[in-house]
């Protein structure tokens, strides 16, 4: 009876126990077909140095299944990762919250401390009951306040010029290290060692701003590289930005703007198992010496004199018996912030497609593509020789780069290929590898040249891609080779032209011209996750305005030259309203919105104080040729006709940008002043500037550009609409289906034409050969957009690029939200493609903030079929075409959902369909659809 009774206590226990654990699972049920992905804060992932001092965290649902939403959510904070795990937060605890929201969701914990590492995770509940875990995340916290560092700025006794030093000191270490966490960065460029390794993979640290306001500083944590007994941490600095000096027969652009000698900062924070702390800087006490890179700029190149090698300098054991002492510098100026965006990479390595050595000594390299970044050379020679290497977009001095073939020679008619090289100087007859640090250049075509016209035993050069690390964000292809082709160049374009911010061009100039940067903003954020880089370039812009309002044409102002007008500052209100909408962030509104209004009433005055103040809501021509300019490189000509119709478009949809954003933020009084301003320009815009007789603004004859910003920003009076449109189709037809835009326009040029019912205008817009087009660079060897239409200058400007928009938003179908019918954030998608007639097939997909957002078509035997993915907890409509006369079937995989006008309920996952003109829309939920439009006669 005994034993039955402690049976039953036991069975009792068990049940109990399995309840307990069904409960939990109940509550926590680990849905295998649904995950939490893409953990992320400040938008990125497990990053480190973070100085925010209420970060934000964004994750995403990913699902198999169909109709999966969060309804709610619980974030926890902690400094350990077991007591994630264990789904406990000491440092923030939200709770179960019921929301949809995954994005920028902001810190309420308690206050974080510097320099500390904590782990988070969140729950998600996907119903009432079931909710899934994500993994563990973390970030790791940079310095919050400036009374916290220790670190010196340091530099060498004697001015620098065109060399780079080495600095180094040892330390010893006696305790068991519990992690080791080093804050670094420099007044021009840095690579930082420990113990004879280069930290990290950085290059062309850090990213450049104007380091008079702010400096950027990385953190890396080097607890694996540190040990016990004798340390050496070291660096070598290159000019960059800070130091831009100008050489006698070294290309340079501009009149050089030397700032001062590079300067070095470093705080490495050791954190001891015993609980014990010290903190290692850069003070008086390093010392310093020559390195063997002899020259360095930013423009001009570099050169690197291997016998000049200290081996085992940034190691322990090694002698600096001999070295000098630093100096302690002033620094530049700026506020230290941590530097929360992708860092500048080498991201790919490139072999060379062909090569010859058209006579001793001299060699030719075709990578096949062009690219920004520098050479890698390896290399077995005689002691002292010296190497000297070339880069180039085209070859013989031709218009356009066609394949390497025997007895070409490299391009030199450009001064930023001729007089941009790296010499390097062999120290043995072993083989040896050598790449630049502290310069990168633009080129395809690659020459090497040996100083006493002799062949190496062996030589091999690559080419290194050298950009922001930004990560791809999107794919797009489609049956037409050429428009794949035009894409490709794009993409590569805005690689090459990805360095901390958005350059014109990676050889002539290097410039952070705002208003290249703003018209290909939205194809970036479509190709690539620009979110964190533009966070960093609106800071420069914010770092660059001037004491009236100004944002200078150029942000930072360090690099590249200062010309533009109106639409180069208005990067500063359009891309802040980008993303708020493109990923649903407002707090990058509220951070700038003060500056954003001071510029916005800069324009208001400047109506007064141009070139005929009696037009106060009219910007005139101001300041000169080179600050007042409107279209650029249109056809035919750098220029516009009349700058005033660009500068004025702008000022008007500032102004109602900044209404709008005003809000949004609930600032009532400047929304109803703004929107005035806004009505009152745009009544004086159409004033000055329409011929109601002619539907022409700003000229006698059509300007594509003047009339597709008045479309395009709603200026034209309603009843104008269809002509002004007309008269964009006419000119075109003129012009045989050519487009006739610069920069401005060209971006503009297929929203307005596919709105008012002309794809198939677009379409053969997008996909002529011949001058001016895309084709015509494609079919002439472009594997990158050119700055101008006719080929001549850079080969390597993405500021054409807004093409791409049209293939993501239109051929393929994904409508971004500021179209209208997609939400912010892509929380409610609209997916529409227009099919021209000759384009048999299209597939794109979009990385958005909610998760990748799919659309694929194909015409197949009279059918048309879409595939669609929509990212977990969102919804959407997909509109397909169909025949307004003939009967239609619509299915979804093996289930007719539309037969005979009507919807067919109950395929999971759709909620609707209905007829609208010659299109079905379809609302449904998540998940992955087939679509198949069967047309019977």
């Amino acid at each position: 009876m005994k034993r039955y009774k402690k049976y039953l206590k036991l069975l009792a226990l068990f049940v109990f126990g399995i309840s307990i654990i069904l409960l939990q699972s109940c509550n926590s049920t680990q849905d295998k077909n649904t995950k939490i992905k893409k953990l992320s804060v400040e938008y990125l992932s497990n990053p480190l140095g973070v100085d925010v001092a209420q970060p934000r965290f964004s994750w995403q649902l990913w699902s198999s299944q169909r109709d999966v939403y969060q309804v709610a959510y619980q974030l926890v904070v902690g400094e350990s990762i077991d007591e994630v795990k264990n789904g406990n937060g000491t440092f923030w605890d939200s709770g179960k919250t019921t929301s949809e929201e995954t994005v920028n969701l902001e810190y309420e914990g308690s206050k974080l401390q510097s320099n500390t590492t904590y782990f988070w995770r969140v729950q998600v509940w996907l119903d009432d009951e079931t909710s899934i875990w994500s993994e563990p995340a973390f970030f790791q916290t940079g310095i919050f306040n400036e009374n916290e560092w220790q670190a010196k700025w340091i530099t060498t006794q004697e001015k620098i010029t065109n060399a780079s030093p080495l600095l180094r000191k040892g330390f010893q270490i006696e305790k068991k290290i519990k992690q080791a966490i080093a804050h670094v960065t420099a007044a021009g460029f840095y690579e930082f060692f420990l113990n004879g390794e280069k930290v990290g993979d950085h290059v062309l640290d850090p990213g450049v701003t104007d380091y008079r306001e702010t400096v950027l500083y990385s953190t890396y944590d080097v607890t694996t590289l540190l040990k016990e007994g004798g340390n050496v941490t070291g660096a070598m600095l290159g000019n960059g930005a800070w130091n831009l000096l100008k050489t006698e027969g070294r290309y340079s652009w501009g009149r050089g703007n030397p700032l001062g000698s590079p300067a070095f900062f470093m705080q490495l924070v050791i954190s001891y198992e015993d609980g014990s702390e010290e903190v290692i800087v850069s003070d008086e006490t390093w010392k310093t010496a020559d390195s063997p890179i002899t020259f360095n700029n930013l423009y001009g190149g570099e050169d690197y004199d291997a016998t000049k090698e200290l081996p085992g300098w940034s190691s322990s054991g090694f002698d600096d018996s001999g070295w000098a002492t630093v100096a302690l510098s002033q620094g530049p100026g700026g506020k230290l912030k941590a530097q929360l965006t992708p860092p500048i990479k080498v991201t790919q390595t490139l072999s060379a497609v062909k090569q010859t050595n058209p006579q001793p000594g001299v060699y030719l390299f075709d990578l096949g593509q062009n690219i920004a970044g520098w050479w890698r050379l390896e290399i077995e020679g005689e002691p002292g020789q010296v190497i000297r290497i070339r880069g180039a977009e085209t070859l013989n001095d031709s218009l356009f780069s066609t394949p390497l073939q025997e007895g070409d020679k490299l391009s030199t008619k450009e001064r930023y290929h001729a007089q941009t090289w790296t010499d390097y100087t062999i120290k043995s007859n072993k083989r040896e590898t050598y790449e630049p640090r502290f310069f990168y250049t633009g080129f395809r075509y690659i020459e090497v040249t040996v100083n006493d016209q002799r062949n190496p035993k062996y030589l091999n050069i690559e080419g290194r891609v050298v950009r922001s690390a930004n990560e791809r964000n999107g794919t797009f292809k489609s049956s037409n080779t050429l428009l794949n082709r035009i894409y490709e160049a794009g993409v590569w374009a805005q690689m090459s032209n990805m360095q901390s911010y958005p350059t014109d061009c990676p050889h002539r100039e290097k410039g952070a011209y705002n208003g290249d940067g703003q018209v290909i903003a939205e194809t970036s954020m479509h190709d690539f996750h620009m979110a964190p880089f533009y966070t960093k370039w609106l800071n420069d812009m914010r770092d660059s305005q001037e004491e009236n309002g100004r944002i200078p044409n150029t942000s930072p102002v360090l690099v590249g030259g200062m010309g533009g007008g109106v639409a180069w500052g208005s990067a500063y209100v359009l891309i802040p309203w980008w993303m708020n909408h493109y990923y649903q962030d407002t707090q990058i509104l509220k951070e700038h919105y003060p500056t954003m209004k001071k510029y916005v009433n800069y324009l208001r005055e400047l109506g007064s104080k141009d070139e005929n103040p009696s037009e106060p809501y009219i910007i005139d021509n101001f300041d000169g040729y080179w600050y007042s300019l409107g279209e650029w490189c249109a056809p035919g000509e750098s220029d516009c006709p009349n700058h005033p119709v660009v500068n004025t478009f702008y000022y008007y949809q500032n102004c109602l940008l900044l209404s709008k954003i005003a809000g949004k933020l609930g600032h009532a009084k400047d929304q109803e002043y703004y929107k005035a301003l806004s009505d009152t320009v745009k009544k004086e815009f159409n004033r000055k500037f329409f011929n109601t007789e002619t539907g022409l603004y700003g000229t006698d004859s059509t300007y594509q550009t003047y009339q597709l910003l008045a479309l395009a920003g709603d200026v034209v009076p309603e009843d104008y609409r269809e002509k002004v449109f007309q008269t964009i189709i006419d000119d075109i037809k003129t012009r045989s289906n050519h487009l006739n835009t610069g920069i401005i326009g060209t971006k503009y040029l297929w929203p307005v034409l596919v709105e008012n019912g002309e794809n198939e205008t677009a379409y053969k817009i997008a996909t002529q050969t011949t001058y001016p087009s895309f084709g015509y660079w494609i079919n002439n060897g472009a594997t990158t957009l050119l700055e101008s239409w006719e080929g001549d200058n850079s080969h390597n400007h993405q500021m054409f690029g807004s093409v791409t928009e049209y293939f993501y938003k239109f051929l393929a179908g994904i409508q971004s939200p500021m179209e209208g019918k997609t939400a912010n954030g892509y929380r409610n998608i609209y997916v529409k493609p227009f099919i021209p007639n000759e384009l048999e097939a299209a597939n794109a997909s979009v990385e958005t903030v909610a998760g990748a957002v799919v659309s694929e078509w194909k015409k197949e035997n009279g059918n048309f079929i879409q595939n669609v993915t929509i990212p977990a907890n969102t919804t959407a409509t997909v509109s397909l075409p169909v025949s307004p006369d003939a009967g239609t079937v619509l299915w979804e995989g093996d289930s007719k959902i539309w037969v005979n006008n009507q919807y067919i309920e109950g395929t999971t996952g759709i909620y609707n369909v209905v007829k609208n003109k010659n299109h079905l829309d379809i609302e449904i939920g998540s998940g992955i659809y087939q679509f198949k439009v069967e047309t019977k006669e």
